[in-house]
Order: structure tokens, then sequence, then C-alpha cells
């Protein structure tokens, strides 16, 4: 039921706001709403069903330790 009802709500955005985009030829603004869209949908459904979606933290915290490191910055998580 859950499902369903994301479902709904995702498909009514899109029917919503992909005809503007199309009628004014926002292709950027479009592929933009298309990857956040799917993205959103695809967390919530994961969530929905409880499947375990893990945290970006730690991908963002590799990423960033090393740019802070070379400023001289030191975190904790180091």
């Amino acid at each position: 039921m859950t499902v369903a009802l994301i479902t709904a709500v995702f498909t009514f955005v899109a029917l919503f706001e992909v005809p503007k985009m199309l009628r004014k030829g926002l292709w950027r603004e479009l592929l933009v709403f298309g990857f956040l869209l799917i993205s959103g949908f695809t967390l919530s459904v994961l969530l929905a069903l409880d499947i375990p979606v893990p945290s970006p933290a730690k991908g963002i915290r590799s990423l960033v330790n090393p740019i802070l490191r070379l400023l001289g910055i030191h975190t904790h998580y180091s």
C-alpha cells in the first residue's frame, strides 16, 4: 500500500512538472529534475520496504578529509 502511494505521488509530480519543462525547452533542468525524482523515488521505496540505506556520511568524509589535511585542518574523523 505504501509503495503504491509513493508511486502515485511521484507520478503526479512528474505529470505536473515535465510537460511545462518540455514546452519551455528546459532540457538541462529536465535532466536534473529526472535524476532527482528517480533518486528520491528509489530512496523512498527502499525506506518504505524497510531496506537499510547506507548513510552517505562515510563517503563524504573520505572525500573531504584529504582536502582538509592539505589545508592543515585536522578533524577527529581522520
